[in-house]
């Protein structure tokens, strides 16, 4: 097995741990012997993807998102309440973000690496008290500040180029198929958060409520209210990295250090 091969299987299996592959099988099943011999080369392009680049395939996997999902029209009761609440937020801590609603019932936010922050009306109904949605998003925006967002859809990249065999996915994001595009982004999105990523945007959360006045028990409130669902909650903010219990205890800790 040539050097640069060794380093794909090595890279592929911890893309696709964090891609959350459990049942993914051997590389070589995937792919086949073929399909592992040519490899290689664009694995290592999946590598090499620039910040720019996985910005650029965060950007048109939610663009199809957008065109899959219902999206708040700018007069809808949610649209405005998000409008409203994000209105000085599209130049946040360096970031450039955009916001939308999915008229969706589930209750569930995220945020890609362009800076596209999506909300689930279902969260939205589930938390009628700003604050506690304010700490949501700020939560997932903390995971694009993070990088966090960003680890995910390179791995994403490269666990649909060992399942396609590679020379379907293309060297280049331009180059990428919809249908490549829908299935990273789902991939990217979907992800658990490692405990560190998790704890980090808890905090980032927090801070958020601070730098836009609102008050930062509203994390805690807001994790209480997603614990309270039984696991019916679909976000990545209740991965239980940590468990919910201790992400409420490091919060209680982390709000009554900063003030």
């Amino acid at each position: 097995m040539t050097r640069d091969m060794k380093r794909f299987v090595l890279t592929m299996a911890g893309a696709m741990c964090l891609a959350g592959s459990a049942h993914a099988g051997k590389l070589s099943d995937l792919l086949g012997s073929q399909g592992l011999k040519d490899a290689g080369n664009t694995a290592i392009t999946g590598l090499a993807l620039t910040d720019a680049q996985v910005v650029e395939l965060g950007a048109k996997s939610v663009a199809q998102m957008d065109q899959e999902n219902p999206v708040a029209p700018a007069d809808n009761a949610y649209a405005k309440r998000l409008a409203k609440l994000a209105q000085n937020m599209t130049r946040e801590d360096g970031l450039t973000l955009n916001f939308k609603v999915y008229l969706v019932k589930d209750v569930n936010a995220f945020a890609v690496p362009d800076g596209s922050v999506r909300v689930f009306a279902g969260l939205m109904d589930l938390m009628p008290d700003d604050a506690e949605l304010m700490s949501v998003i700020g939560h997932e925006i903390g995971h694009v500040k993070y990088g966090h967002s960003k680890e995910h859809y390179r791995a994403a990249y490269l666990s649909s180029a060992a399942r396609k065999g590679v020379a379907a996915i293309g060297g280049t994001v331009g180059k990428l198929a919809a249908s490549d595009i829908g299935a990273i982004g789902e991939a990217a999105v979907n992800a658990k958060f490692s405990r560190a990523n998790e704890t980090q945007a808890d905090e980032y959360g927090v801070d958020f409520l601070r730098r836009h006045g609102m008050d930062p028990n509203a994390s805690v409130r807001g994790m209480q209210k997603l614990a309270s669902q039984d696991g019916k909650a679909k976000t990545s903010f209740l991965d239980d990295h940590p468990a919910s219990q201790e992400r409420v205890s490091h919060l209680q800790k982390y709000i009554a250090r900063k003030r």
